[in-house]
């Protein structure tokens, strides 16, 4: 029956479910990053009801960035407590309120008081979505699944700056507001995460919800029993539920942080996710959708058919994606991350040696016209597709469930700051010291990450989640043997030694 009941594709499908609410908040996100991108040009059309100032457009464009802190910081407090589908059902509420105050909106103080509520909804999203998808998901599927949401975010764009092409920036925002109220309905339906369920002792209810997931086999048996023993190691050594006066329990949390930030399996994830963001950010996906027609017709030319060009690389970056979710089966964490920077850095340094030889006056005649640099322009669009993917795959992998919220809320507000830094100083940078400048410094940002990822990154593909942070944990083979049971066949849950799980 179990042999059967393994073979079901009914497993993967209600895994397809869980990822399908994650991935319409997602989505909705994309369409906000995108929103801008017609918005501040529809702004400054004379007939706009609603004036702006250069100040007022850099400011609805990057303030999400700021939003995107506040949002993690709440997330990192309520996560751990409500669980993953309260508060995935919470990061719904405030971009919900934004489209509304979008569609009503008569000031610039409305506009940006708006995007920042959606922008906190990204914040609190960001370091809760991708653990939803990894803690329900099988390790064959992870990687797949946990890469629509980056495929969600391009197709966001493409709906958002498609609808921006035709209606109005208030009609587009009422037409936005389908996704979330999607979204929620399938949360809403969704189970709670089997992981969370263990880590506060709820082991009856994570069980059904695991086999409902994954279905049942010998080795989901051992993965579920491995994570229910580790957890029960965990809380017998906390402090939980204790009666300590107020001063104790001070001492004790200031101990356990200290304690917390020691631990490799702790502040390794977080030091390595800071730099995989640092090289999102800085591969310009959110700089091009936040400013893309100023983007393209600073690139190829005034008389470039910038909207057309606009939805052919939204096109391009969906049907990449796609590729993408194919090729995370196949292909290394590794490979993908460093081998697409790589070739974002290289068309960086091309884009700006172009723009610079037409401003010179030294391009050589057979280079001149549109072709070179939508060329170029695709090529990188094209390559930049793989530093987009994979941060969400690696943030929902390799942070330890003991401190997965903390971990993914620290690292999600240095995405947040490396988001806010990389679209506010674009236009600025740009005005001061010129767009060949400007992509040579975001190449050499990326080299200086890509060299840390190289010598730092560990592959996680195709990894259980426990055995991830054991690797983090510096647990050998030996270690892991010695927490095995005495005899598969025994029932009891005596270990061959436990100072491996006390010592860490």
């Amino acid at each position: 029956m179990d042999e059967v009941k393994n073979k079901s594709i009914v497993p993967f499908l209600r895994q397809c479910f869980v990822t399908a609410g994650v991935s319409l908040n997602v989505l909705g996100h994309g369409a906000v990053v995108g929103f801008s991108a017609f918005l501040i040009p529809g702004l400054r059309q004379p007939d706009s009801h609603i004036k702006t100032t250069l100040a007022d457009e850099s400011s609805i464009a990057s303030i999400v960035g700021i939003a995107l802190i506040v949002g993690n910081l709440i997330m990192t407090l309520i996560a751990a407590r409500l669980g993953r589908k309260k508060s995935h059902i919470l990061t719904t509420i405030p971009i919900i309120i934004g489209w509304i105050i979008i569609v009503l909106a008569n000031s610039v103080t409305a506009l940006v008081f708006a995007r920042f509520l959606q922008g906190v909804s990204m914040g609190m999203h960001a370091p809760l979505g991708s653990v939803i998808v990894a803690e329900m998901t099988d390790p064959a599927n992870r990687g797949a699944l946990i890469s629509c949401l980056a495929l969600s975010f391009a197709i966001g764009n493409f709906i958002c700056h498609t609808v921006g092409g035709y209606l109005t920036w208030q009609h587009s925002a009422l037409a936005m507001l389908i996704v979330p109220f999607s979204s929620l309905i399938i949360i809403v339906l969704s189970p709670e995460s089997p992981a969370w369920l263990i880590s506060k002792g709820r082991n009856d209810e994570a069980t059904k919800v695991f086999y409902w997931l994954r279905g049942k086999s010998e080795e989901e048996n051992a993965e579920l029993e491995r994570m229910i023993t580790a957890q029960s190691m965990i809380r017998k050594s906390s402090v939980i539920g204790q009666d300590l006066p107020f001063n104790t329990r001070i001492r004790r949390f200031l101990r356990y942080v200290n304690e917390t930030f020691r631990k490799p399996e702790f502040y390794k994830p977080i030091l390595i996710m800071m730099f995989v963001y640092i090289t999102f950010q800085f591969s310009g996906t959110n700089v091009i959708n936040s400013y893309a027609l100023d983007v393209i017709k600073q690139l190829v030319g005034p008389d470039a058919n910038a909207k057309f060009l606009l939805m052919a690389m939204d096109v391009n970056r969906i049907i990449c994606s796609l590729i993408a979710v194919i090729l995370m089966r196949k292909l290394n964490r590794r490979t993908m991350l460093i081998g697409s920077g790589a070739a974002v850095i290289l068309c960086y340094y091309a884009k700006g040696a172009f723009v610079q030889a037409k401003q010179s006056g030294i391009l050589p005649p057979a280079l001149e016209g549109q072709w070179l640099p939508i060329l170029i322009l695709a090529v990188y669009v094209t390559m930049a597709v793989g530093c987009s993917i994979l941060p969400f795959a690696l943030a929902g992998e390799i942070f330890p469930l003991a401190y997965r919220g903390l971990a993914g809320g620290i690292s999600s507000t240095l995405w947040s700051l490396n988001y806010f830094i990389a679209v506010k100083s674009f236009p600025i940078l740009v005005v001061n010291v010129g767009l060949p400048l400007t992509y040579l410094l975001y190449g050499s940002v990326m080299v200086v990450c890509l060299v840390f990822l190289y010598f730092s990154l560990p592959e996680t593909k195709d990894k259980t989640l426990q055995a991830i942070e054991d690797g983090f944990r510096g647990l050998t083979a030996a270690d892991k043997k010695a927490a095995e049971p005495l005899a598969e066949e025994s029932k009891e849950t005596m270990r061959r030694n436990s100072s491996v799980i006390i010592i860490n």
